[in-house]
């Protein structure tokens, strides 16, 4: 299986595709808290298209290693770190939820290697004092025995799908569960902590963005809610908003087509 090594430990990865020219970006792609790269697999085959795709399963996700205790702030250079094994020079940074917010410092720290960014379902700020005690104590139970699929159901799924994909789509909604709460129970707390509780704020830096942004939010996300999305369009120069009409927290599962009709005319628009 392909790794990539980080100082985070090794990154799974799949690419599809190849660059247009050698001028090209590549596209990287990066999941939310809970999923793997299997969250893209709508996006993947039309993006690989148009340019070489890298889809990364996160630190403790996935096939990826379990990390040692990190932050997002690590998690950019660990990016950084799978940039230069995969000989890639520029990247188009794909990330929803948590892989925006990766996407984001990595764009602050690096702006030379980020040749574009689509930001879905993320957010710039730290999450609230009630929510981080809520999300410690939900981890601290995963670590120590797991969540049970009738919590996730009753206090997770809503919060990661709106209410049209839970009516009509359960199937998606039970595959998720429980394909992230078969992922490591260690990996997944260590993820967490890092993505929910020790966030940090970078709204008062994301104005320094130089990449061209596309953001794009599902109408009725109730983990990030629009008005985050609002204030990074309104923040990073140039950015442009897209939403997505019926889409929850997981917009490019729930609705895939509508995004695709928004995240690959703009990868396109960044080829050379």
């Amino acid at each position: 299986m392909p790794y990539a090594r980080t100082r985070l430990g090794r990154f799974f990865y799949e690419e599809r595709g190849k660059l247009p020219t050698p001028e090209a970006a590549a596209v990287f792609m990066l999941h939310g808290f809970l999923f793997d790269g299997r969250q893209w697999k709508n996006q993947v085959g039309p993006v690989s298209e148009v340019t070489r795709t890298v889809v990364f399963d996160g630190p403790g996700h996935g096939k990826t290693e379990d990390p040692p205790r990190f932050t997002l702030e690590d998690h950019a250079e660990a990016l950084l770190d799978a940039m230069n094994e995969l000989d890639v020079k520029k990247a188009i940074l794909v990330g929803l939820s948590w892989g925006g917010m990766i996407s984001m410092r990595f764009a602050l720290a690096h702006p030379e290697r980020a040749a574009g960014l689509i930001l879905l379902d993320t957010s710039a700020h730290a999450e609230s004092i009630v929510n981080r005690a809520k999300y410690r104590g939900l981890l601290s139970l995963h670590r120590r025995v797991g969540v049970p699929m009738q919590l996730y159901n009753r206090a997770v799924a809503p919060l990661l799908f709106g209410p049209r994909t839970l009516r009509d789509k359960p199937d998606l909604v039970e595959e998720s569960g429980r394909n992230g709460l078969g992922f490591s129970r260690e990996g997944v707390a260590r993820a967490g902590l890092a993505v929910v509780v020790k966030r940090g704020d970078i709204s008062k830096q994301i104005p320094r963005i130089t990449a061209p942004t596309l953001v794009m939010c599902g109408t009725d996300d109730r983990s990030t809610v629009p008005d985050e999305s609002r204030f990074i369009v309104n923040n990073i120069p140039r950015a442009r908003m897209g939403w997505v009409e019926d889409a929850g927290h997981m917009s490019a599962l729930e609705e895939p087509e509508k995004v695709n009709r928004e995240l690959v005319p703009f990868i396109r628009g960044l080829m050379p």
